[in-house]
């Protein structure tokens, strides 16, 4: 597996390298970055699989959910299950088709395209590791909530960053100032308790969890990526259509 990984990632710095070349100084920057991160997620969910294959992850994992189970009020499992429910495709994929209709109507195409891509691609990658893995799920308590498939990586922690990541990563670029601030603390915040409220119900363990966060940004990187290339490339042809103009 990890010799895959540092192939695509071969890939992926080579692509970088060509596209560096024809973009604006700001956008390699952004490219540079985005490799940087997409070598450590890459190592990280490598780290953390190999943990959970090897069965060294199982003390950590059991010790964590019932903590959480004998510490955290009975009242939460209304709220939790709520919560969790905003990661179910069937939540999501609404979602999804509004704004990106809303975002088309807008003009703004390509955001539309990359959350689309964004959200998919994510849900497509999580189902074909969970494939890889089959990681059965805990059954440490019973919360008398129940979930099908396999336990890792955690698709809702996957589709939440894909989808949820994504769409604010869209309006964090087009917002400034407080708003751009608030809309990224309140997506952050929700992801976060999208992730806490699998492990509230016992339907993960924290290392399934984890991997699902680090599933997602990896996808989430390249779609950025490819967002702030186009934008860069729009804003050199912006700048040599005015330069023929004068």
């Amino acid at each position: 597996m990890r010799l895959v990984f540092k192939a695509l990632l071969g890939v992926r710095a080579e692509i970088i390298r060509k596209l560096a070349d024809r973009l604006t100084l700001a956008a390699a920057v952004w490219l540079a970055v985005g490799l940087a991160v997409s070598a450590f997620v890459v190592w990280a969910f490598a780290e953390l699989a190999d943990e959970v294959v090897e069965g060294e992850s199982r003390r950590f994992d059991r010790a964590v959910l019932l903590w959480i189970h004998s510490h955290f009020p009975e009242w939460l499992d209304g709220p939790m299950r709520l919560i969790t429910a905003l990661g179910y495709y069937w939540v999501v994929v609404p979602l999804l088709a509004v704004t990106v209709l809303v975002f088309y109507l807008k003009g703004w195409r390509l955001s539309a395209v990359l959350l689309l891509v964004s959200t998919i691609g994510g849900s497509l990658l999580t189902t074909v590791l969970k494939a890889v893995f089959e990681r059965t799920r805990p059954e440490l308590f019973n919360s008398g909530y129940t979930a099908s498939f396999y336990s890792f990586p955690s698709g809702h922690a996957t589709v939440a960053v894909g989808f949820y990541g994504a769409l604010t990563l869209i309006l964090a670029y087009r917002l400034h100032g407080l708003a751009r601030w608030a809309v990224a603390a309140s997506s952050v915040s929700l992801v976060l308790l999208i992730g806490f409220s699998r492990l509230y119900l016992g339907v993960h363990y924290p290392t399934d969890v984890l991997a699902g966060y680090l599933a997602a940004p990896l996808w989430l990187v390249f779609v950025g990526v490819v967002y702030v290339a186009w934008l860069s490339a729009q804003g050199l042809r912006a700048e040599e259509a005015r330069r023929e103009d004068r």
